[in-house]
Formats: C-alpha cells, structure tokens, sequence
C-alpha cells in the first residue's frame, strides 16, 4: 500500500508540475529524415540563453539564421501554462525558449515550423541579392528590403501586435516595453519606425 500511494504521489506531483499537454518531438513536427540537419529559420535574439522569449525580443546576441541544431526536447508547466523548447547549437551550447501561445496566438507546433527548418541555409539564401544577406545576418533590416527578408532577419512578428501578414505595418519588440514598427509599400520596406523615441 505504502509503495502504491508512493507511486501515486510521483504521477501526481509529475502531472502538476509538467503538465498533461500532448508531448511535442520537434523532429516529428518537422519531418525530420535520418541524417537530416534542422537549422534556424532566422536570427534568434536572447540576453539569457537558458531563458529566450518566443516574441524574439531583439536584444542582447543572437543565434545566427541557418544555424544548425539540435534538438533536445520540451516540456510544459501547468501552472504557467509557458511551454519550453530547448536545443543545442553545434558547439553544444543550450538554448531555451519559453513559448507563451497567449503572445504567439499559435501552437507549439507552429512556433516550431516558423523558427526552425531542415532546409539547408543555402536554399534559402540562393535567391537573396548579397546586400540583403548581409544585412539578414547582421540581424538588420532597413529600407528596401522585402518582406521574406524581413522574415530571414527578425522572424515573424508576435500575432498579438501583428495579426496578419498582409498588413502594411508590422511590430517586432526591441525590449520587453519598446517595439520596433516596420512599415511596408506593397513587398519592400518603405521605413523602419522607432515608435518609442
């Protein structure tokens, strides 16, 4: 009986604490081959490594566009209801994002398709003219570039200030307070918007 209410506890503290949400394999979401790499779909901003927001708050460093990692799983809390996603880059480094859907109006399932790709960094560079690509990573956009490069730079925009992508403006945040505002004429930046000054 002892041994029973033992085992007990274990699930229900395992419940609480990691949640019951349908666990997610990034390899499975992305229809990982065998010997198939996944890279970085753009550049990934972070102060904390261990603790990098899914709105891709662009300060501090950033993990490269077509870096290559790996993946090492995710996790839930219950309580918070914040997912993690955590990989390694190809020096073994970790990375953690804390994926809030409330902010990103998507499923994990979508972040992971947006921010990740087993497509080799050279396919996706092959049609960039090499002005943008430099600018791509050095994590920078400026007028005149296209929205696909905006993309390759920044990611998406969070849903919550950018809720669709045909829209003339879109939101990115340079901290946890100020944002950024990208403004389009039809596919090419027309100016990019420090609202905040």
């Amino acid at each position: 009986m002892r041994r029973f209410l033992f085992a007990l506890s274990a699930v229900c503290a395992a419940l609480i604490f990691g949640g019951c949400a349908d666990p997610v394999v990034m390899s499975e979401v992305l229809q990982q081959k065998q010997d198939q790499k996944i890279y970085t779909r753009y550049n990934l901003w972070y102060l904390n490594p261990e603790k990098i927001s899914s709105l891709n708050i662009q300060e501090g460093t950033f993990l490269p566009i077509g870096s290559e990692v790996e993946a090492v799983g995710t996790g839930y809390n219950s309580i918070t209801g914040i997912s993690t996603l955590t990989f390694r880059d190809r020096s073994g480094r970790e990375y953690t994002i804390d994926f809030d859907p409330g902010y990103r109006l998507c499923s994990l399932r979508d972040f992971i398709t947006q921010t990740f790709t087993t497509e080799p960094p050279e396919m996706t560079f092959k049609d960039i003219p090499a002005a943008s690509l430099e600018r791509i990573k050095a994590g920078q956009v400026v007028a005149g570039m296209n929205r696909r490069e905006v993309m390759l730079a920044y990611g998406p925009p969070p849903a919550i200030r950018t809720p669709n992508l045909r829209n003339e403006t879109w939101i990115y945040w340079i901290n946890p307070t100020d944002t950024v505002r990208i403004v389009f004429r039809g596919d090419k930046v027309r100016n990019v918007l420090n609202i905040n000054e």
